[in-house]
């Protein structure tokens, strides 16, 4: 019986160790990518605010459609479902378009795409950002630091993608 009551209490220490640390973590994990393409900041959104352009650059969707579930496919409040995502358009004008990312377990972040452009040149800066609000969960706080490994590959070769569709050359769709 002492066995028994030294387990139960040790595994309730480890527990109470782990949560404490995880909770030092910061409470939001943020992955950010960023490009610049030689087009005007009005034909860049044109295919950043329209689910129905979205297959043709971003990797991993590999030209499916979207899957209409309110409003249209572009604008305020229109939400699609891309595989297990289920996606909405919260703003959306050529400075800033925020987007609701929801996933199968129904992990949510916000998908934001920032545009800044030159007006001096045809130069538009894309900063594609995901921020993700952590629970206080250890193992949320935990798996929070492989955010950048598993996205991050995926937002570069998207970003190219997108380049590569504005600037007027092909997709290539072995990157796809």
């Amino acid at each position: 019986m002492r066995l028994v009551k030294l387990g139960v209490v040790s595994i309730l220490i480890l527990f109470l160790l782990v949560t404490v640390i995880g909770l030092l973590f910061p409470s939001e994990a943020r992955v950010s990518r960023a490009i610049d393409i030689n087009a005007p900041v009005d034909s860049v959104y044109k295919l950043l605010s329209d689910f129905r352009y979205w297959p043709l650059w971003m990797d991993g969707l590999n030209n499916q459609n979207p899957e209409l579930l309110k409003g249209t496919t572009s604008g305020k409040n229109a939400t699609v479902k891309f595989g297990a995502n289920t996606i909405s358009f919260q703003k959306s004008d050529t400075n800033l378009i925020e987007t609701t990312w929801i996933g199968t377990n129904g992990n949510k972040q916000e998908g934001n795409f920032r545009l800044i452009s030159n007006p001096q040149k045809t130069l538009t800066t894309i900063n594609w950002y995901f921020l993700e609000h952590l629970h206080w969960y250890p193992w949320e706080r935990f798996a929070s630091m492989m955010n950048d490994n598993i996205l991050g590959p995926t937002m570069e070769k998207s970003l190219e993608n997108l380049k590569q569709l504005s600037e007027g050359r092909t997709v290539n769709p072995a990157n796809q």
